[in-house]
């Protein structure tokens, strides 16, 4: 059996323990002091509790929103863009199909749509490079491939909605993005990711990091070539298991 990238990061125990000892809560909450606010346009707080949507299925929707934002669209196919979240939640929860998507739900997921779609598009401006929707994530051994979110040349973008903070999982899963790039980079079937972006269009909040500086703080004073060889031997050695 095959894993998704993103659930290796998040829900397999011990993977990257070893690989990024030094990814604890402190220094977690060191990088959250770095980051930036963007622009965003605020989410009214009494749509958000009317709301009976899941959450993760309403910001699944903005981001989704968004991506057809960034594809040129100016107005919402509420119905392709809700087709296409609960097909994406489903791959990794047991997702309830919203019956109704109210007026006050589909205002929520336009905010956020817009706001992630404007940030991106000052970006890609910034970097002199488009937006890549959904880039590829190379597999490694029993790790499939997959998708992030965005990208913009080597930056790898990922996108959270959550009302709280980046958390260890967050950084966790842009941390194991990076290794399968560099893995894949090292046999010649892919290029590395050299900065990742963790973006919050619902708080504004955006945390840049250069992947070397990132090393330098959690991988324990390995050099990524020493990160990469523990990395595939810990992966190879869970086949024998």
């Amino acid at each position: 059996m095959q894993f998704d990238p993103r659930t290796v990061a998040r829900e397999i125990p011990g993977v990257l323990d070893e690989v990024f000892p030094q990814l604890t809560p402190g220094v977690v909450a060191r990088f959250n002091s770095t980051a930036s606010s963007v622009l965003v346009t605020p989410l009214a707080e009494d749509l958000l509790l009317e709301s009976v949507m899941q959450r993760a299925i309403l910001f699944e929707l903005g981001c989704v929103v968004g991506e057809r934002f960034l594809d040129g669209a100016h107005a919402v196919d509420w119905s392709d863009c809700l087709d296409e979240t609960v097909q994406r939640q489903r791959k990794f929860s047991d997702v309830r199909l919203p019956v109704n998507l109210t007026a006050g739900d589909q205002i929520l997921a336009e905010t956020v749509g817009r706001s992630l779609a404007d940030v991106l598009a000052q970006m890609a401006v910034a970097k002199g490079e488009p937006v890549v929707i959904g880039p590829r994530i190379p597999g490694l051994e029993w790790i499939a491939s997959g998708k992030g979110d965005f990208s913009i040349g080597r930056t790898l973008i990922e996108v959270k909605c959550s009302s709280k903070r980046f958390s260890s999982a967050d950084y966790r899963q842009v941390a194991i993005y990076w290794l399968l790039s560099f893995a894949a980079a090292v046999e010649e079937r892919g290029a590395e990711w050299t900065e990742l972006v963790l973006l919050n269009p619902r708080s504004g909040e955006k945390v840049c990091m250069q992947v070397d500086a990132l090393l330098a703080v959690i991988a324990g004073g390995r050099t990524k070539v020493d990160v990469l060889q523990l990395f595939q031997a810990l992966v190879g050695s869970r086949l024998t298991r």
